[in-house]
């Protein structure tokens, strides 16, 4: 008899790195390389799943700008060249090393499983949404939604409208691709303030994805902690992070991915074989680039790697996905003894750990759904909607501000690296708001610019530059796109407001940063 029940959540999301304008983008191939080793491989481990008839549930957030990219020609085009290329390379590394049997038998793993992507990216119709759709339609997979760029929504609460833009904008970015409105929402970083309980409520929300401590420090204390939802005085619920499953990931110590069997990511070949080589497969600038072609394993902590081996890399897998759901299977049956309905176990990630910075993660996912197929599990798996569904009486609680970023606070997104974004996001914020109660009934031109202002500020707010700019990677990258949505939004308030609008640059404008088709900038109304 199953007691309780695992969630699932998987939070898929990329920036908007869409560059038409150049010719080999080194941001465009974050997203290739996540359709390569995080979209397709789940796809696969899902259309495995079926095609054995496993029961699973999962759930994943999609955001609007992944969603977009996804579903984008030019972007798809540009996959399919990176694939085609990765497939050649591959086929040269067969030659290359045939002399050394251990290291060709992982050339040909790799061979193999390139040409593998392409073959289900084809039968996807090089759309990936068309496979995220089918699982959804299917009930085995719950697609939620997030804000319309992952823009930290506590930060710019000091402008209600554009609280309010990001999130309604997000809803309906997500009606218009899956044809059905959204029951959940991933906030981004899971960042909550009270701020956003009736604006979520306006939009449509059932639930959103918490960190623990905005459960854990609710007021009134929750009864049952994490192991089930909480109601916001709106009636939004929210499901909170569960740290034990999460530590057996994440955790820099102990945590699954550090196992000395499973791939080294930081040894690529791209940074390692001769420029004249390597040269056609990295960037046009020769700028030396990961290839996804990776030949040793962890190790150990010394730099002398040895070769990875697949078979005791899965090996690996089958153990720790065990261990996995038996923590589960104990962790359920230790709360039911003291729950008056099943628990909840949230197990929420980055979807882009699961094959990209761990790169047996997806076949990890796909050994945990079978073992939690089998009889000796004391749960089953769910998607938070299902579960409401179920036990609809929930706990009224006010949840704690809060976000799964260091600390549990906003610190990641503003602090002495990155405070100067949000002056000037706030005085573009405000001039959006009255642009929108300004130009009530625009000529078709000034809708335009109107819309187009709108995708740039939303563009600039995005939570994944402050972020790049604290951690200090990709800095002048974050940096420039900031200044560059910010200085487009600019130009088109002064040419709407001088009545100079110039049907080249808007045309431009509108190809470059073509995100949102529907969007309505009468969103930003007061």
């Amino acid at each position: 008899m199953k007691k309780g029940y695992v969630a699932m959540v998987l939070h898929s999301h990329m920036p908007y790195i869409r560059h038409p304008e150049m010719k080999d983008a080194l941001e465009e191939r974050w997203l290739f390389e996540a359709m390569s080793e995080c979209y397709i491989p789940l796809i696969q481990v899902y259309d495995g799943l079926l095609r054995d008839n496993i029961k699973f549930k999962i759930t994943m957030s999609i955001t609007p700008p992944l969603m977009a990219m996804l579903q984008d020609e030019y972007l798809n085009k540009r996959y399919l060249e990176y694939l085609n290329k990765s497939i050649e390379l591959s086929e040269k590394e067969l030659v290359r090393t045939k002399d050394n049997q251990e290291l060709n038998k992982v050339a040909h793993f790799y061979n193999d499983r390139f040409n593998g992507l392409k073959e289900t990216y084809k039968d996807y119709d090089y759309n990936l949404m068309n496979a995220f759709k089918k699982f959804d339609k299917l009930g085995c997979l719950e697609v939620i939604t997030c804000s319309a760029t992952h823009a930290l929504l506590p930060l710019i609460t000091i402008n209600p409208e554009a609280v309010k833009a990001q999130l309604a904008t997000g809803v309906q970015s997500y009606i218009d691709t899956m044809g059905h409105a959204p029951n959940g929402i991933w906030l981004p970083e899971c960042a909550y303030t009270y701020a956003l309980d009736p604006v979520l409520k306006e939009v449509g929300i059932k639930y959103f994805i918490s960190e623990s401590k905005a459960v854990l420090y609710a007021s009134p204390r929750p009864r049952y902690g994490t192991a089930a939802p909480i109601a916001t005085p709106n009636g939004i619920c929210t499901f909170g992070r569960d740290m034990d499953s999460s530590y057996q990931v994440w955790s820099d110590f102990f945590g699954y991915p550090g196992e000395y069997n499973y791939r080294e990511f930081y040894r690529d070949i791209g940074y390692e074989l001769p420029m004249d080589y390597i040269g056609p497969y990295i960037n046009v600038d020769g700028i030396r680039l990961d290839t996804g072609i990776k030949y040793y394993r962890i190790t150990g902590s010394t730099e002398n790697k040895e070769y990875y081996n697949r078979d005791a890399a899965i090996g690996k897998v089958w153990e720790h996905a065990t261990h996995f759901a038996g923590s589960r299977h104990d962790q359920i049956n230790g709360l039911s003894e003291h729950m008056d309905k099943p628990p909840i176990i949230l197990c929420p990630y980055d979807t882009e750990l699961y094959g990209h910075w761990w790169f047996e993660g997806p076949d990890f996912i796909n050994a945990f759904i079978r073992k939690t197929a089998e009889d000796w599990t004391s749960y089953e798996m769910i998607t938070p909607s299902e579960y409401l569904a179920k036990y609809p009486m929930v706990q009224c609680c006010s949840p704690s501000p809060s976000s799964w970023g260091e600390n549990s606070d906003y610190s990641v997104w503003l602090n002495t690296s990155n405070h100067w974004i949000y002056r000037d996001l706030h005085r573009c914020e405000e001039k959006m708001v009255r642009l929108a109660n300004t130009y009530t009934n625009p000529s078709d031109i000034q809708r335009r610019a109107l819309n187009q202002a709108a995708r740039e500020l939303m563009l600039a707010e995005s939570s994944d530059w402050p972020f790049i700019i604290k951690n200090n990677t990709t800095v002048q990258y974050a940096v420039k796109r900031i200044n560059t949505h910010l200085d487009r939004f600019n130009r088109i308030y002064d040419d709407i407001t001088k009545n100079t609008i110039e049907p080249k640059l808007l045309n431009k404008l509108e190809s470059l940063d073509n995100i949102f088709p529907n969007i309505n900038y009468k969103i930003y109304m007061r």
